[in-house]
């Protein structure tokens, strides 16, 4: 449209920005931003005759003049008939120049990857020389800047000429100002993604989304700040209370205890040292005593606001988030710092950091069906056509198909009649219908039988078993027999892949994928083999390591076997979606590789030799080691440890660290996140619909009749037999036995065959199949007679356990069962036996009475969860029907289980067991919590469904830990020893394990190993599902050989095997459990509101119709009449004040980030004086805002409770509490809650500005869903919390269960560790402590019992029971909890961008309320129908709707009738509508109207039917809309029959009806 219209000299006038001003002023006025963004329409013919005030027309061939003009000439010289320019031109299109350009940007990473300085150099400046002359080339070209297509236009252009530019500074010396200088010339490195299309076009994608982050990012970075002022004035200072060695400071100086890196204060100081800090006594601070990991080298601190945002920033990634809480835990109090630290993460690494999730995810969904009906429409019409040309094209194949069929049929019936064809016809034939030779057409149909493909299956199964059964101690023997067998597999394989290739031809094999990767797979064994002949090495019997891994490539044909194997549908299903999955991902996958490499290299200019190899695990001293930095970048694995040892010698460290974390960990895995869970979705959907399941029913049917065939077959060889011999001794007779026989059944003839001429063996085979066939009929009888047994006895005993009394007493006991009454007192019950299961520790003594009151608890609950369930299975029956007890509800089920192990409970000694399974009563609170809350029962549903589909996936990721681990085995069994039990010193004198003991060491094994392949699989679970798996990896590239030290840095390319498994197991398993909690929860939902069956428009009007009964009408509240009145309200509402408000909130607000530690007196003293102002202002604020919208305050202004309690908590803070010197820690604790409160009234300031509002609606959104969420993990949290006190209550302190901060000894630090597991941040160092049993290096006591552990206190040994517990918690709490977190976030998040930009906003909902208020300003919800035809129009002006036809009066009737909307009578007997019924209506007719669409109300389902209060004030009416015209007609004819008597004349009605019409159109006319 826009060229047509240049074309023609048709320009877009320029606006002012006044005009803009109003327009937008006027846009938000109406609410049409929604409507006009949502439809995107073109500026077309009808808008620019309509609006031809905003184009002007100008000279066309001046126009043409003045581009030929800007076109004529590059720097002035360059015509476009310049034979140079046009050569120019020429080179650069084409595409040999492109290649070569590309081959030169490639080549400029080889300087950023070598350590050769020189040769870096020359490099660089040879490609930079190159650069030069085709940036030189594209500006002769195009020119530098005027023209729109000149070369400066493009921002990659400019990225060029920079790099050009600042490439030439690499001759500068270096120091740090240049170094940043230099790193500029760096922009070089884009200009690779710029000459790749498909690179190019995802870089550009990936940078334009973050235009779309504004809506999350901005709450984030204000909830971080909110939270850094109030950590800020909470743990200011305490990093320098640490343990010193003497009471006092000595000669000035107060030293700390470098054997106790802790914080004190909370946590006691050991004995001879005593805690404090320096600035209790006016000393300056020690800046080295901290500067050790255990405080984050001193970075780790809230002393002022900067060092308080980066401790929070870390918390968005959940990162460290643990170590930092233990820290200050011991030095503040330790609920107020669990508190602080628990909600941040939760708001911010639980609900906000999935929010980012949410936004990009929301890309992928509708957002409103109705508005896209009109495109639905065309798509399906195109769709429509392709399905015809497909069934033409169907039809012809099978016409075709026929015709050939047919050419068949006539070939073999002149084959049958005239004998056999001749040479000619014969050839033909073959040449038709058998084109491959004899030969191939054998080789064909054996590479396609099944029992091939069996024997191909077998094979996989067989080799992959021999490469899996390894393991640490295997005999030499067991050894070199796998070793055959996998040699014979091997062979086998070689031919396999022979018969298939000649078979299929080598097209036909290749066609598939996984055909290409099984080849791959088998050339590995073919070059192994070859190489070994020709290096004279064994074939079969080969220990040699390389030789070991390469055979155990073999094992990925299992995936093959998986791809194909229907018989595990599930697994098969998964495999495909995942390969499909990862193959559509091929672009972003490749754009994270550019990525990476450019994040490898900006590093690696930047902090390249600024520390020792030694000091550092993750380096950037070598391009390898940078790129595996970068990568743990993306990984969120251990970076900020990284960013911290730098930043002690550069803080560029930190600009690149949380730069590179932001674009790469949280917005690009993030943005992978949610294409992957779009598009795997989308395949599953897509396989699940091509790959059909075996029907097993069907399979053992067809089983059953292949036996019946065969019986009949055989039957029929035996009646040949017969006859056969029959004729050989009588002819005759057997032609009469024939005849006679014709009439009588079969099995008599065979009868008196058999007692003939059978032989022995057939008539034994006879004889068996009859005996099956009639027991079979016999089990059939059998059954069917039982089955009408039971049905009589049900009819004659009703008092059956399966079924329920049918008899008075059983109703009135049904009606108990179901009354709230016993609904709240089992309610009760469960109560008081989970807050007894929480108060049943270990450590409570048997004897006590304590222990004695909750058994006693525990017998009464116990026997009153046994008379529920009696009356419940009285009621109702107890398992057969779907109305009986057991069926009724999965709960049900737990409860009678659990009843009856509490039962047994009763007489045997306690144990774990019987404890674990009475916490499970916790679990009748999620069905409490389904019933109050529709959120908590689409979760709970959901969560049932979830565990089925995450049992299936979890076999599927265990088959791949599996074969990924098979290599790992191979390599590394036996080699994870280490020597313990010495020091440093002499740990670096030892070689081996028989040096270790010469030295007094223990030779021990580490827990997480490579031993035999289920270690593997545990160790490579942990590092999928675990944050902190460096330390693992160091401990793998460290081991050298069996019985050998090991060494740091021994084979640093074992980090590419766990980056790898890491994409492997974190990006595409997680993601795949991600992906199924998902799609499950959002089906769950759908159907628990039961909308399964509604289209999309009428689900989304199903939402609108909901966000209409949500609103209540809106009541007008007058000013104060007295002068008093009138200011004190002026001080509350008026513009003014809410100005001089606003900016004291904002001065308030800095005044308490501008606090740090140490700071000046007198400076403090101006803060604090500062703030008690504010917070005088705000008192008298609040007061006035309360007198001036008294009484009705809360229903005028909520919030005004969150300012009446802050207000109140900052005058005792300001007046009581900080006079307090001697309470630190209630000091501290009520500053920091009165400083949240203070915080909090920014919120007005948000409220002032429409897009801060929405953007914090986003999060407001989501939060019902999360607390949801947060109520079920807690109940989960508990069950786990009682077990892990039951197994490792006992345990002995050791490295990270070091009885302080991790432990299991008390439920709210168990829950806490728990809390960190689920965290996934070092759960697996919880494991290793916590399955620690005797060893030489660790003595411990195997404790039984309250008794023994009062003998032997806290050295209880570890139990194997660990694995059950750690690993069990985290798939069931990591892998579907917090899942179905996520599914809830982004469930309330699509749920909010429908809402957003569906066919009616909530925007112009809240138009509505005030159009309303108007016309009902006592907001009583009830309106005559004058007023309600004026609000009808301003309704449909509104939503977009014109208003001609409504306006119309001739279109009244019809109006109304298409409204339907029911007629109440007030209290005066006056006639009209109530809110939600007119809105409702409204609202649909518009929609209708304006989008075209029909059929909103579903006849099956309505929705929700809400009941207002405010409807019992009116009398319904038996009449509604559609008559109103009647009612007003009949009105107006009794009004003229009286006014009419009383002799008053009356107008013309059809004079004034066309003079209201002239008027209308002469105001159009005017307009125009």
């Amino acid at each position: 449209m826009s060229q047509t219209l240049n074309k023609l000299g048709i320009e877009y006038k320029e606006i002012s920005q006044i005009q803009v001003e109003e327009a937008k002023q006027s846009i938000k006025q109406m609410r049409l931003e929604q409507v006009l963004i949502g439809e995107c329409e073109n500026f077309g013919w009808q808008n620019l005759v309509n609006r031809h005030d905003l184009i002007t027309i100008k000279s066309l061939e001046k126009s043409q003049k003045d581009q030929k003009k800007a076109q004529n000439s590059t720097l002035f010289i360059f015509s476009n008939k310049n034979p140079i320019r046009r050569g120019i031109i020429k080179l650069i299109r084409n595409q040999n120049y492109t290649y070569f350009i590309t081959l030169i940007a490639a080549i400029c990473l080889v300087p950023y990857c070598i350590n050769e300085k020189r040769l870096a150099i020359s490099i660089e400046v040879v490609c930079n020389i190159i650069f030069g002359f085709d940036i030189l080339l594209f500006i002769i070209a195009y020119g530098v800047i005027l023209d729109k297509k000149s070369y400066l236009r493009d921002c990659w252009n400019i990225a060029n000429v920079l790099a050009f530019i600042f490439t030439w500074f690499i001759f500068l010396e270096d120091n740090k100002v240049n170094d940043v200088i230099k790193t500029i010339r760096l922009l070089r490195l884009f200009r690779l993604i710029q000459e790749i299309p498909l690179l190019r076009i995802q870089f550009t994608a990936y940078v334009s989304s973050f235009l779309k982050l504004k809506q999350v990012l901005i709450p984030i970075f204000l909830v971080m700040i909110y939270f850094a002022i109030i950590g800020l004035h909470l743990f200011i200072g305490l990093t320098e209370r640490r343990c010193r060695i003497t009471p006092e400071p000595v000669d000035g100086v107060w030293l700390a205890d470098d054997g106790v890196l802790k914080l004190c204060g909370i946590w006691d100081c050991p004995e001879n040292l005593y805690c404090g800090s320096p600035e209790d006594y006016g000393l300056p601070k020690n800046v080295t005593e901290n500067n050790v990991a255990e405080f984050s080298w001193d970075f780790i601190r809230f002393d002022d606001f900067f060092h308080s945002l980066l401790v929070v920033f870390t918390f968005l990634n959940v990162t460290g988030w643990s170590g930092t809480t233990f820290m200050f835990w011991k030095a503040m109090t330790t609920y107020v710092t669990a508190t602080y630290f628990l909600v941040l993460i939760v708001l911010l690494a639980f609900i906000l950091s999935n929010l980012l999730l949410a936004l990009f995810y929301e890309s992928f969904m509708e957002k409103s069906s109705i508005k896209n009906s009109s495109s639905k429409a065309k798509k399906q019409e195109q769709e429509i056509e392709e399905d015809l040309k497909k069934k033409n094209q169907e039809q012809l194949m099978n016409r075709l198909a026929l015709m050939s069929k047919q050419k068949g049929h006539l070939v073999s019936h002149n084959q049958s009649f005239n004998g056999q064809l001749n040479f000619e016809q014969q050839f033909q034939f073959d040449q038709t219908t058998l084109q491959q030779p004899q030969q191939n057409r054998f080789f064909d149909s054996l590479s396609n039988s099944k029992n091939f493909n069996f024997l191909n299956n077998l094979c996989i199964i067989l080799s992959g078993l021999a490469i899996i059964i390894d393991y640490k101690d295997i005999s030499k023997t067991a050894l070199e027999q796998l070793q055959i067998v996998d040699f014979f597999c091997i062979i086998y394989s070689f031919i396999e892949m022979a018969i298939l290739i000649t078979g299929r031809g080598l097209k036909g094999y290749f066609s598939k994928d996984i055909n290409k990767f099984d080849f791959l797979i088998i050339s590995t064994q073919w070059i192994l083999v070859f190489v070994l002949v020709v290096i004279d090495e064994p074939l079969i019997i080969n220990h040699t390591v390389y030789v070991t891994f390469f055979k155990s490539l073999k094992i990925l044909r299992v995936f093959r076997f998986v791809y194909n194997a229907k018989l595990f549908y599930t697994i098969t299903l998964l495999m495909r979606s995942l390969v499909f999955t990862l193959t559509r991902l091929k672009n972003i996958l490749a754009l994270w590789a550019c990525l990476v490499i450019l994040i490898a290299i900006v590093g690696k200019s930047l902090l390249q030799n600024k520390l020792r190899e030694e000091e550092m695990t993750i380096y950037y001293d070598d391009f390898g080691s940078a790129l595996m930095a970068a990568v743990n970048i993306f990984y969120n694995e251990e970076w900020h440890v990284t960013m911290y040892k730098y930043a002690l010698h550069t803080y560029v460290s930190f600009f690149y660290s949380i730069l590179s974390v932001i674009l790469g960990q949280i917005f690009f895995i993030r943005l992978l996140m949610a294409i992957f869970l779009n598009e795997f979705v989308q395949q599953l959907q897509k396989v699940e619909n091509e790959l059909k399941p075996i029907d097993f029913k069907q399979f053992i049917f067809e089983i059953i009749q292949c036996f019946k065939s065969n019986n009949k077959q055989n039957q029929k060889r035996i009646t040949n037999y017969q006859t056969q011999k029959s004729d050989q001794m009588n002819q005759l007779e057997e032609q009469n036995n024939k005849k006679e026989k014709k009439g009588t059944r079969k099995e008599n003839r065979t009868n008196s065959m058999i007692n003939n001429n059978i032989p022995q063996q057939e008539l034994e085979e006879l004889q068996n199949w009859l005996q099956v066939d009639q027991q079979k009929q016999d089990q059939q009888e059998i059954k069917s007679n039982l089955s009408n047994n039971n049905n009589q006895n049900e009819k004659e005993n009703p008092t059956n356990l399966n079924s329920p009394i049918n008899n008075d007493k059983a109703e009135k006991i049904r009606q108990i069962v179901d009354s709230f009454i016993f609904q709240l007192f089992c309610l009760l019950v469960v109560l008081a036996s989970t807050i007894r299961i929480g108060l049943q520790t270990p450590f409570l003594d048997p004897n006590s009475s304590t222990s004695q009151i909750l058994q006693i608890v525990k017998i009464v609950a116990t026997i009153l969860f046994i008379i529920q369930i009696i009356l419940n299975v009285i009621a109702r029956g107890f398992i057969l029907g779907e109305k009986s007890y057991i069926q009724r509800s999965p709960y049900n089920a737990l409860n009678v289980l659990v009843t009856l192990v509490e039962i047994i409970s009763l007489f045997l000694p306690s144990h774990t067991v019987f404890n674990f399974f009475s916490s499970l009563r916790i679990i009748e609170f999620i069905r409490i919590g389904a019933f109050l809350s529709q959120s908590i029962n689409y979760i709970s549903q959901a969560l049932v469904k979830a565990f089925q589909t995450m049992l299936q996936l979890s076999i599927f990721c265990f088959i791949i830990l599996l074969i990924y681990g098979t290599f790992a085995t191979k390599l590394l069994k036996g080699q994870m020893y280490y020597c313990s039990s010495l020091s440093e010193e002499e740990t670096n004198e030892i070689n081996d394990k028989w040096d270790c003991m010469d030295y007094g060491g223990s030779w021990v094994n580490r827990i997480l190993g490579y031993d035999n392949i289920f270690d593997s699989a545990l160790t490579l679970f942990i590092t999928a599902t675990t944050e902190a798996w460096l330390e693992l990896l160091v401990h793998t590239w460290s081991a050298r050989g069996v019985n050998l030290t090991p060494v740091n840095n021994h084979n640093r390319w074992w980090a590419v095997y766990y980056q790898v498994f890491f994409f492997i197991g974190n990006i595409c398993m997680l993601n795949m459990f991600i992906s199924l909690v998902v799609e499950t929860y959002q089906q769950t939902k759908i159907k628990a509101q039961g909308m399964s069956e509604l289209n999309s428009n009428q689900r989304e009007w199903l939402q609108i119709k909901e966000s209409i009964n949500h609103l209540k009408p809106r009541r007008l509240y007058a000013k104060p009449k007295t002068k008093l009145g009138l200011f004190i309200f002026s001080i509350a509402e008026s513009r003014i004040t809410k100005y001089f408000w606003h900016a004291l909130i904002l001065l308030n607000t800095f005044t308490l980030a501008l606090y740090y530690n140490r700071q000046d007196k007198q400076f403090s003293d101006a803060l604090d004086y500062i703030n008690l102002i504010c917070t005088l202002a705000f008192t008298v604020e609040v007061l006035s805002r309360v007198i001036a919208k008294f009484p009705n305050i809360l229903d005028r202004d909520p919030f005004i409770i969150v300012d009446v309690i802050g207000i109140i908590i900052n005058l005792v803070n300001q007046f009581k509490i900080s006079q307090l010197n001697d309470e630190f820690y209630l000091q501290r604790g009520f500053e920091a809650l009165s400083v949240g409160f203070q915080l909090l009234r920014n919120y007005y300031i948000i409220k002032r500005f429409p897009e801060l509002e929405k953007l914090f609606y986003t999060i407001f959104s989501v939060v019902p869903s999360a607390l949801s969420m947060l109520f079920i993990m807690f109940i989960f949290l508990f069950i786990f919390a009682c077990l892990g006190m039951d197994l490792f209550g006992y345990l002995r302190p050791q490295q990270k269960m070091e009885g302080f901060d991790l432990h299991f000894k008390k439920f709210t630090t168990a829950m806490f560790s728990l809390i960190r597991v689920a965290s996934s941040e070092e759960w697996w160092a919880l494991l290793i402590d916590s399955v620690h049993v005797r060893t030489p290096d660790f003595a411990c006591i195997y404790i039984n019992g309250y008794e023994e552990f009062q003998e032997y206190g806290y050295n209880g040994c570890g139990t194997y029971w660990a694995y059950v517990f750690y690993v069990s918690f985290h798939l069931i709490f990591s892998l579907v909890i917090l899942n179905l977190f996520i599914a809830s976030i982004l469930g309330a998040y699509e749920e909010h961008a429908k809402q957003e930009q569906s066919a009616i906003s909530k925007y112009q909902l809240h138009d509505v309320l005030n159009y309303w208020a108007q016309y009902d300003p006592d907001g009583t919800g009830f309106l005559n129908y004058k007023q309600f035809w004026k609000l009808s129009s301003e309704i449909a002006i509104c939503f977009g709707v014109p208003v001609k036809e409504l306006l119309d009066p001739a279109n009244k009737k019809n109006f109304l009738k298409a409204l339907n909307i029911p007629l109440y009578e007030d209290g005066e007997g006056l006639i009209g509508y109530l809110f939600h019924d007119v809105i409702v209506s409204l609202t649909r007719l518009s929609v209708e109207l304006k989008y075209g669409v029909r059929d909103l109300e579903s006849e099956n389902f309505k929705g929700k039917e809400y009941v207002h209060h405010y409807y019992k004030k009116f009398k319904t009416s038996p009449y509604n809309s559609g008559q109103m015209s009647t009612i007003i007609f009949l009105q107006g004819k009794a009004r003229m029959l009286i006014n009419k008597r009383k002799g008053i004349k009356f107008l013309d009605l059809g004079a004034l009806k066309q003079e209201l019409q002239d008027q209308n159109e002469g105001d159009k006319f005017d307009n125009s």
